[in-house]
């Protein structure tokens, strides 16, 4: 999920981008084998067949004490990916995690990432790649694995996970999370696509049927 800077589709839209086929297969390829749970998607978003959403996306659809909901549809289930919990960031995360955050709320999910690796977890994360801020200086450098840079922009998926976002104005990167680390973060340049260059094969059946 993320967000395009300045423009102005409405932010819980933009929050809830998807991430593409392609730049999932690039992740997947540079993290050497396959993420067993994607810890913030929908499903129509969702990258791997187990996946933690959000209690904003069941409240919608379910209600609260303070509001009804709008109702599940058809296009709320699939049938080849299964929910495992609600709100990431209270939840213990498992091995192998991927991770493309809202926006919004991008900072938390990086500090949520950093201690599940310093609890003996690895995963990747796909972040806007702001190399100058604050932010990343704090959060990423010297604590992640590593960086992948790649050689241009990826683009995304709306919300419907199936219609491409067109003018992405912001550059992202891969971020390697593991238990081991040098307190240096390495920055690794690639070539988009470079799952297919290896000849990785990294497809769901989320993807079939995508």
């Amino acid at each position: 999920m993320a967000i395009l800077v300045h423009s102005t589709s409405p932010a819980e839209d933009k929050n809830r981008w998807g991430t593409t086929w392609e730049c999932f297969g690039d992740g997947q390829a540079l993290f050497g084998r396959k993420f067993k749970l994607d810890v913030c998607a929908e499903p129509a978003t969702a990258k791997v067949d187990r996946f933690i959403t959000s209690l904003e996306w069941l409240e919608q659809r379910a209600g609260n004490y303070f509001q009804r909901g709008i109702g599940f549809t058809a296009n709320d289930f699939n049938p080849n990916a299964k929910i495992v919990g609600f709100d990431s960031l209270e939840l213990r995360w498992e091995n192998d995690f991927w991770c493309n955050p809202p926006f919004d709320l991008k900072q938390l999910f990086i500090k949520k990432a950093y201690q599940e690796a310093k609890a003996g977890l690895s995963g990747m994360m796909l972040l806007p790649y702001e190399p100058a801020t604050t932010w990343w200086r704090e959060l990423v450098d010297g604590k992640a694995t590593a960086i992948y840079e790649p050689d241009g922009r990826y683009n995304f998926f709306d919300i419907d996970g199936q219609t491409k976002k067109r003018g992405v104005n912001f550059p992202s990167a891969f971020v390697l999370w593991t238990p081991h680390h040098m307190h240096y973060t390495p920055k690794i340049p690639f070539m988009r696509g470079v799952a297919k260059a290896m000849g990785h094969n990294f497809i769901y059946p989320l993807q079939e049927v995508a």
